[in-house]
């Protein structure tokens, strides 16, 4: 009974934790876009009403509008000085955001962007076998810091030191290992061949 609560209670954190960043992005496009037809309108009302596929032309410019910004600012971020930024503030605030760093990287594999931060997916002894871990940092030459996240859902799990003894390196991308992981085992047989 305590197992089928301790899924129940994972699973609905992981969706809240799954959906939080797209609440937010929502709530910020929808902002941006009531900012950006405050500016068009002005600008349309000289224009003849005309629809395009079933949207006014206010509405359409205004989503050209935030594409343009959208893709302004993604190559504003590939810049050195925006680089610097977001790291500074990831160092300086968001790292103290439990699970921050996690979330990012994970997200980061959804989305298919490549990381130089990708986690390394080791293997650590439990009780009950082996289980996915991520290698968090190296504390000293024998010693890490290891995430083992739970199934199926990553997003929650253990922080657990262990010896470097212990860690089996397996040749596998984090986003392999968490697609593995949220299907509760399945496809590990083709993930593992020869690995063991």
């Amino acid at each position: 009974m305590k197992s089928i609560f301790k899924i129940i209670k994972a699973t609905f954190l992981g969706g809240i934790l799954f959906l939080a960043p797209l609440v937010v992005l929502l709530v910020i496009l929808e902002k941006g876009y009531g900012i950006i037809q405050k500016v068009t309108l002005p600008l349309v009302n000289n224009l003849p009403k005309v629809h395009v596929l079933g949207v006014a032309l206010q509405e359409l410019i205004g989503i050209l509008i935030i594409i343009l910004i959208c893709f302004a600012a993604g190559l504003l971020a590939r810049t050195a000085k925006a680089k610097q930024l977001i790291q500074k503030l990831e160092d300086g605030i968001l790292s103290f955001v439990p699970g921050y760093s996690f979330m990012k990287s994970m997200n980061e594999n959804i989305m298919g962007i490549e990381s130089k931060e990708d986690l390394k997916v080791i293997l650590v002894p439990t009780d009950a076998g082996l289980q996915f871990a991520f290698l968090i940092e190296q504390i000293d030459d024998n010693n890490f810091t290891v995430f083992v996240p739970d199934a199926p859902n990553p997003w929650s799990g253990s922080v657990v030191f262990v010896e470097k003894k212990d860690i089996k390196e397996i040749d596998m991308t984090q986003k392999q290992a968490l697609a593995c992981i949220r299907k509760l085992g399945f496809g590990s047989k083709e993930l593992l061949k020869n690995k063991l």
